[in-house]
């Protein structure tokens, strides 16, 4: 158990930036804003995550998985409803769980919390949880015809 949390932290801080939360009624514009038609690799990605452990609390104050997604450009990204697709389930279901319409700013990154409540309060929740012995979680984008991967993270837990 210990080198599974020991893992974990490094993963996570591998990929660690500066937290900044963008809830979807809260969003901003202070660049120029950006929808994507298309998804395109590396433009949105999966920063970091956790499936066990979690210090971080959602607003219900609760310690639950959570995925987070990075904006690498310099402009405000608008994510179409019905086009962004988060996964726990990358080879079977790519849809699982249907992104909100949302603004995420420049170097910004968003927390989605996976806990299965399935709702968007302040914050957005999956309807997934992480599974703590690993899995391959995915971000996609629907093009009318086709799941686009855009972004593929596989983890797994190490037992002694």
């Amino acid at each position: 158990m210990k080198n599974t949390i020991l893992f974990l932290l490094f993963i996570l801080a591998i990929g660690c930036k500066k937290e900044t939360n963008i809830s979807p009624s809260k969003s901003t514009t202070h660049k120029a804003a950006t929808t994507f038609t298309e998804g395109t690799n590396g433009i949105l990605i999966i920063n970091s995550f956790s499936a066990i452990g979690s210090q971080k609390q959602n607003e219900f104050g609760n310690t639950e998985d959570w995925i987070e997604l990075f904006n690498t450009t310099g402009n405000t990204l608008n994510l179409e409803s019905g086009k962004w697709f988060l996964t726990d389930d990358v080879d079977g279901k790519p849809e699982k769980f249907e992104l909100p319409e949302l603004s995420i700013e420049p170097y910004a990154s968003l927390i989605i919390w996976c806990d299965k409540m399935n709702t968007v309060e302040d914050d957005i929740h999956t309807n997934f949880k992480l599974s703590s012995s690993g899995e391959k979680i995915g971000l996609f984008y629907y093009t009318g015809s086709a799941y686009s991967a855009i972004d593929i993270c596989s983890y797994c837990s190490i037992k002694k």
